[in-house]
C-alpha cells in the first residue's frame, strides 16, 4: 500500500506544511503518493504555487468540512505541475479552491482543469482581459448571463492598443500580432468561451459600433466564459449571475494592464 506521507511531506514542505495540503484536499490527500518523489524540484514548486493560490482563495473556508474530488486532484498534479505562467497558476489555483465542497461527486473542476490545459498562454490571457473588462463595465447590474438578450447587452469594444498593452507582447511576438490575436480569439470561440465577435480596422468596426475610432475587437461574453472565470477565482460553487454582484470581487496579484475598453450598447 502506498504511504501518502512521503508525497504530502514533499509537497507540504514547499507550501508551509503537509497540514495545508490536507486541509485543502480533505480525505483526497491520501491520493498524494510516492510518485512525487520522482518529480523535479521545478514540478514540485509549480504545484506548490497552485496550492498556495488555492489556500489564499479559500481563506477561512479552508477550515470548513469538505474535500477535493480525486479526479480534480489528478488533473492538477498531472497538468498543473508543468505550468510556469502566473496566470495559469491563478486559474489552476482557483479551480482547485472551487472544487473543494461537501459534495463528493461534484467533479466539475476536472472539466475546467482540462479546459485550462487546452488553452494556450495567449488564449488564457485574452480570456482574462475580456472578462475583467466585462466585469468592470457591468458590475452591479441586474443581468442574466444565461439569457442571449442580456449577453447582447454585454458586448464590448477592446481597442488593439489596449489588447497589446494587456498581452504584454515582446518585440518578437509583436511581429506576429495578427497570428497570435486571431489564434486567441478563434480558439476561445472554438471552446465557446466567447460569442459573436468581430475584429479589424476602425472603418470596418464603425459599421457595428459607431464610436470605434481605432482598430480593435468587438466581442460578447458567453455563459461558459463567465463560468470559467468564476471557477478560476474560487467562485465555482456560486451561480454565474453572481459574477455581476458588487460583492463578488476578483482579487489578484496579476499585473496585467487593461487600459480602456468600451460598451457598445
Amino acid at each position: 500500500m502506498i504511504d501518502p506521507g512521503t508525497g504530502l511531506t514533499i509537497l507540504g514542505s514547499a507550501i508551509g506544511g503537509a497540514k495545508v495540503v490536507e486541509k485543502i484536499l480533505g480525505p483526497t490527500a491520501d491520493y498524494v503518493g510516492n510518485q512525487i518523489k520522482e518529480w523535479t524540484e521545478k514540478k514540485v514548486n509549480n504545484t506548490s504555487k497552485i496550492f498556495q493560490n488555492a489556500e489564499k482563495k479559500l481563506g477561512a473556508k479552508i477550515n470548513e468540512p469538505g474535500k477535493v474530488p480525486p479526479k480534480v486532484l489528478k488533473g492538477i498534479l498531472q497538468e498543473g505541475s508543468w505550468c510556469e505562467e502566473e496566470l495559469q497558476v491563478e486559474y489552476f489555483g482557483g479551480v482547485l479552491a472551487s472544487s473543494r465542497s461537501g459534495i463528493s461527486r461534484d467533479d466539475r473542476g476536472a472539466y475546467f482543469v482540462s479546459l485550462v490545459t487546452r488553452l494556450s498562454t495567449y488564449q488564457l490571457r485574452t480570456h482574462y482581459l475580456i472578462y475583467t473588462a466585462v466585469k468592470n463595465h457591468f458590475d452591479g447590474q441586474n443581468l442574466n448571463i444565461g439569457e442571449s438578450t442580456d449577453r447582447r447587452k454585454m458586448e464590448i469594444f477592446i481597442p488593439y492598443s489596449t489588447y497589446l498593452k494587456g498581452m504584454d507582447f515582446t518585440s518578437e511576438e509583436l511581429a506576429n500580432f495578427d497570428t497570435l490575436m486571431t489564434h486567441s480569439i478563434w480558439g476561445l470561440n472554438k471552446e465557446e468561451l466567447i460569442e459573436n465577435f468581430s475584429y479589424g480596422p476602425a472603418d470596418y468596426l464603425k459599421t457595428k459600433f459607431s464610436d470605434a475610432n481605432e482598430s480593435g475587437i468587438i466581442i460578447q461574453p458567453s455563459n461558459l466564459g463567465v463560468e470559467l472565470f468564476m471557477w478560476a477565482f474560487g467562485y465555482g460553487q456560486k451561480s454565474n449571475n453572481e459574477f455581476f454582484a458588487s460583492e463578488t470581487e476578483f482579487k489578484t496579484d496579476q499585473k496585467i494592464i487593461i487600459d480602456k475598453t468600451m460598451k457598445t450598447k
